[in-house]
């Protein structure tokens, strides 16, 4: 959004959802609960927290 000057609704989203930290990902794997999900896995987790959002507001 930021790339295409869509400011307004990237902060509606960023206020909606939050945002995503930026930095450095390595170390994830050792750490004692982490686990590697499909990306289905992931999309259904994903859709499933965006509901649960939605639903608080």
């Amino acid at each position: 959004m930021r790339d295409h000057a869509a400011v307004a609704a990237m902060g509606r989203y960023e206020e909606r959802y939050g945002v995503l930290a930026e930095g450095n990902l390595d170390g994830w794997q050792d750490q004692p609960q982490a686990a590697e999900i499909s990306a289905e896995e992931f999309e259904h987790l994903w859709a499933e927290a965006r509901r649960t959002l939605d639903a608080s507001r």
